[in-house]
């Protein structure tokens, strides 16, 4: 009865509001969280009940089935058909299975639009009526499901999209780092707690003395957990136990028998499945049983239709453990066994593999005989090839450990099961647990017999590159390579691997040997896969400059072959060595067309990794050519894919683009607090990339004592290993720390390793993180500190030749500032006027394109060596500290009132000062004398 609701006014107006705002096309995610037997889904149903009028919104529920027994996203699913929504077939669900991704960013790329898609059958359903969906037992969900719940949490929910979610805590260490994640995103939490004594008085009726002792009693046994308050208020019993030893008595032996069924198969309760479990019983006993249980308590109808009748439920969950806490392991089994037939039965008449996991797990829970196991292995399999076609590779990888764990070490199928576990785990982006069941997999192959399987052990771990994993990755391709009769393509995929992790090892001949023997062998059998994996292993030993012109052509093969292949993202992979190239050859011609292959696959594909890459390329772009807001805009959409997909590398571009936006402007102000988590969680690891560019952002910040103590970790890596293709990087990031510290032989080392890149004209970068402008620059200044200031002069000259033919112009104003600097020290020295002549026009134009672009830190820099020219020029300076001080002030576009706020003093005297300013130097007004200032004149 409605009027038998206790308690919970706080979060029923909660509640209440929540739906009303999603009445209002205002969604959010909500999750009422507590123990066992709490009220969590008495409370929502209330709620529901109370506030969710039908003509206001469509409310429907999904629920999440223990034991790990449902296909993925199957609570979203039942929500949605419920809601009359099809949110349309998915490539797992067109009939044909689709191929396996070859490499972890595919997998990730297919993920995406699975759960994008029913995201955006959500949404569309919101928009056009208000929707409230309840996810009961979330603690339960699959990881697609969470995964999706994230997704919505996350995003800006303005069509009405209301999900409510109950969780049983403790959770599951499986949901627990999910469900803590929707927090970030905004997910509310209810945390339950049991009721008060006066409660549990209310709920007991407790209105006379007496009662009220009772009561009293009743918080104290029950501790005012709601269930067993709840069941208390009919049977005066000590504990659940007893409470359901009296629910069973009332019911016949042959009733109690279909109860325990009932407890062992779980979440469908329908007499027909009942009954095949039970052959021994006809199906209208079992439906009367169920009906009697349902009287007396022990169970709940879930829902009645006109086709399937009434549907029952446990009352709750810790009824159902009481009852299989009380039926003996051996009838437990047998039961397992009959509930695995019987669906078994069911599957095949139904051709569907939809139950192939709660068919699983009833053979898992069969008995240890080896029919058994094969069987509960053989429909675990089933189960993650289920899942796999719905990209929810990590409950794939949970059937497939299943699989793994059941069938022995003797067994020929175990490899099979080892090497599919570890594909999944490595689409899942787990590569340490992939590596370890590679390796179990290859002691499998070899107790089991099945060499042809060592392959694809080798073949699983792709683009992955630590130490341990390149090692193991070695062993299995030499292994692999020494099986005699090998197909041709599988050779060759197998030196291409050979190649990346020997590149990885350091072993860069041996490397670039096996790659060119894997490109070779590939082209002459024509596989385009075996292409694909051996250009890329040949592109990663290309760690020198002089290797550009092969990226290039390896880049327009890749393209080639993957159009072919129908694999865009590789076509995409192909396409970004050809930006970087055309870039390096300074080919803004070679850049365009690649980028615009880039535009055309996202456009035509759909995928988000595409999409990606594209917003990538672009950001890098726009920051080289001082388009920063557009930058900005590029690298938070791209940044939003990033976190959508989980791909943490992919993440932490975002922070990259962002340290380069604060180097090129000059203006620590981007550096948010959570690039600087990452800066200093990577300073524990003392890989060189990671050092440099922390060292480069304290110099920026102006921590310029930890900078120095930054470079002092730098310096004994002189001069930088060139194994790893980022070692330009690397260096690039210590010019200013050298020309910081002065370091006349370490810019000598530095500059000898770079020199190797000056041949080439253009710009230096990926195009996933950023392109600066040309070497020519950094070798000028680094030849500054090295004491060469007539060779700093003609490559800063170089330099800004180079940088305007690329439209670099931020990367012009900083080679201006450093020509003028240059140029200013030889007139100081030399009394050169036309030095200093020069110095100026330099800082001036460095000046204009500063303040054009918007670049603080080069504009301030311009302003300060402007003045300071001035006052070289003329050493009789008329203008006084004080007036000279507000004249780069004046100079700096700052209006009277700012510079009387800057200097504390008041604006009268301010403007007295910019008068004898005015007049001293001969000008009408200040535009004349920041023009005249820009240009040298003063």
């Amino acid at each position: 009865m409605a009027g038998d609701f206790v308690g919970r006014a706080v979060e029923l107006a909660f509640l209440a509001r929540r739906i009303e705002d999603a009445a209002h096309s205002t969604g959010s995610v909500v999750l009422l969280a507590g123990p066992a037997g709490i009220g969590k889904s008495t409370l929502a149903a209330e709620a529901l009940r109370r506030h969710a009028e039908p003509s206001r919104l469509t409310a429907v529920q999904g629920h999440c089935p223990r034991d790990e027994v449902a296909p993925p996203l199957w609570p979203w699913q039942r929500a949605l058909q419920h809601a009359g929504v099809d949110p349309g077939l998915s490539l797992g669900q067109s009939g044909r299975a689709p191929a396996a991704p070859a490499h972890a960013a595919d997998a990730a790329d297919a993920r995406f639009r699975e759960l994008a898609r029913m995201s955006e059958a959500l949404t569309a359903a919101a928009a056009e009526h208000p929707l409230l969906i309840l996810l009961e037992d979330l603690h339960w969900a699959d990881t697609a499901s969470l995964d999706l719940l994230r997704q919505v949490a996350r995003q800006r929910n303005d069509r009405g999209l209301l999900v409510l979610g109950t969780v049983r805590e403790p959770v599951p260490e499986e949901a627990a780092g999910a469900l803590t994640d929707l927090r970030r995103y905004g997910a509310a939490t209810l945390r339950l707690t049991p009721f008060s004594k006066a409660e549990v008085a209310q709920c007991l009726n407790a209105e006379t003395p007496g009662a009220a002792k009772a009561a009293e009693e009743s918080y104290r046994r029950t501790g005012g957990l709601p269930l067993l308050v709840a069941t208390l208020r009919v049977h005066a019993s000590e504990d659940l136990g007893t409470v359901v030893s009296g629910l069973l008595t009332g019911l016949t032996a042959e009733q109690r028998e279909v109860v325990r069924a009932a407890a062992v198969l779980g979440e469908r309760l329908e007499p027909g499945l009942l009954a095949a479990v039970l052959p021994e019983l006809d199906e209208s006993v079992v439906a009367e049983a169920l009906t009697a249980a349902w009287h007396a308590g022990v169970l709940t109808t879930a829902e009645t239709t006109a086709d399937t009748g009434r549907a029952y439920g446990f009352a709750h969950d810790l009824v159902r453990d009481e009852v299989l806490g009380r039926t003996t392991p051996a009838a437990t089994r047998t039961l397992h066994r009959a509930a695995a037939r019987a669906l078994e039965l069911e599957q095949a008449a139904a051709a569907d593999p939809a139950e192939a996991a709660r068919i699983a797990a009833h053979w898992r829970r069969a008995g240890r005989e080896p029919a058994f196991r094969a069987a509960a292995a053989r429909w675990s399999r089933t189960a993650a090839e289920l899942a796999r076609k719905r990209h929810a590779y990590d409950d794939a990888a949970r059937h497939l450990a299943h699989a793994a764990a059941v069938l022995g070490s003797a067994d020929p199928d175990r490899a099979a099961v080892l090497v599919e576990l570890a594909r999944a785990e490595y689409l899942c982006g787990r590569y340490a647990a992939c590596l370890r069941y590679c390796e179990e997999a290859a002691t499998a192959v070899c107790e089991g017999g099945r060499p042809e399987l060592l392959a694809d052990v080798a073949l699983v771990l792709q683009g992955v590159s630590f130490p341990k994993a390149s090692e193991a990755i070695s062993r299995l391709c030499r292994a692999a390579l020494a099986i005699e009769d090998l197909p041709g393509a599988v050779q060759a995929r197998l030196l291409a691997q050979l190649a990346a992790a020997s590149a990885d090892l350091g072993a860069l001949d041996a490397a670039a040997e096996h790659a060119r023997a894997a490109l070779a062998l590939a082209g002459s059998t024509g596989d385009p896969r075996a292409e694909l994996d051996a250009a890329r292993a040949v592109e990663m030993t290309l760690a020198f400059p002089d290797g550009t012109p092969e990226r290039l052509r390896l880049g327009e093969l890749t393209v080639a072959r993957a159009e072919r292949l129908g694999a865009p993202l590789s076509a995409v992979m192909g396409h970004t060595w050809r930006v970087q190239s055309g870039y390096l050859l300074g080919r803004l011609d070679l850049v365009d067309q690649a980028v615009r292959g880039i535009e055309e696959i996202a456009d035509r594909s759909g995928l988000p990794l595409a999409r990606w890459h594209l917003l990538r390329v672009s950001a890098a772009r726009a920051v080289l050519e001082g388009r920063f807001e557009t930058a900005r805009r590029h690298n938070e959409d791209a940044a939003g894919l990033a976190l959508t997909s989980g791909d943490e590398i992919a993440i932490a571009m975002n922070h990259v683009l962002r340290l380069q936006l604060a180097l090129v402007r000059g203006d620590p102000a981007e550096l948010t607090a959570d690039i600087w988590d990452v800066l200093d969680r990577a300073s524990q690891l003392p890989l060189p990339l990671y050092l440099s560019v922390r060292g480069r952002a304290l110099f920026l910040a102006g921590r310029l004592d930890e900078a120095r103590e930054a470079y002092g970790q730098l310096r004994p890596m002189l001069p930088l290993s060139t194994v790893n293709p980022s070692w330009p990087g690397v260096l690039l990031h210590m010019v200013d720390l050298i020309a910081l510290v002065g370091d006349v032989e370490g810019a000598q080392v530095v500059y000898d390793q770079l020199s190797t890149l000056r041949p080439y004209p253009g710009a230096l970068g990926t195009p996933t993180a950023y392109f600066s402008g040309t070497v020519s620059r950094h070798l000028g200044r680094l030849a500054a500190v090295a004491g060469r200031p007539v060779e700093a002069e003609e490559l800063l000259r170089e330099a800004l030749r180079r940088n305007r033919v690329l439209g670099a112009r931020p990367d012009v104003a900083l080679t201006c500032l450093d020509l003028a600097a240059v140029r200013r020290a030889r007139g100081e020295r030399g009394g050169d006027r036309s030095a200093l002549a020069e110095a100026a026009t330099l800082a001036g134009e460095a000046l204009v394109i500063a303040r054009q672009l918007g670049q603080p830190g080069p504009a301030a820099a311009a302003v300060r060596q402007l003045g300071e020219i001035a006052a070289l020029r003329d050493e009789t300076d008329p203008l006084t500290r004080r007036e000279r001080e507000i004249a780069e002030f004046v100079i700096q576009a700052q209006t009277n009132r700012e510079i009387a706020a800057d200097l504390s003093i008041s604006e009268r005297t301010v403007e007295t000062h910019v008068r004898r300013i005015l007049r001293k130097r001969g000008c009408a007004n200040r535009t004349e004398l920041v023009a005249r200032w820009a240009a040298g004149e003063d």
